[in-house]
């Protein structure tokens, strides 16, 4: 990883974390699921945009998970045990963000997802 690479990589983190501690918290406080569910998804989100970043990877516009976490593969096949949350995750967030929503996460939904996404994080290797 180049010094800028590494950089970039440490500034999409730094959000991320900032996402997925926000996430804690509502959901430490019985908050509301469908919030904590898009900050989920932007965590992921940014933690793979910095991953693959920081593997050279020419930054694209998307909140598509699956399609990120494809690109991530390309680096390390033990991301494929994703797809799953990636696809979930994704819906949650384009449904959830605004009203009349067809799909609703709940709070444990939001925890179980929440636990699958530190297992995705120890392969970034950022916790």
């Amino acid at each position: 990883m180049s010094a800028n690479n590494k950089i970039k990589a440490g500034e999409w983190f730094e959000r991320a974390k900032h996402d997925l501690e926000s996430v804690k918290l509502i959901v430490n406080a019985n908050g509301y699921a469908d919030t904590a569910v898009v900050l989920l998804q932007q965590a992921v989100e940014k933690y793979l945009k910095g991953y693959l970043i920081g593997k050279g990877w020419k930054l694209i516009k998307t909140h598509n998970l699956k399609q990120l976490l494809d690109e991530a593969i390309k680096y390390n096949s033990q991301f494929g045990n994703f797809h799953d949350l990636a696809i979930d995750l994704t819906e949650y967030y384009i449904e959830e963000k605004y009203p009349y929503s067809k799909v609703l996460v709940s709070l444990e939904e939001v925890k179980e997802n929440y636990e699958a996404v530190k297992e995705l994080l120890k392969i970034i290797g950022e916790e």
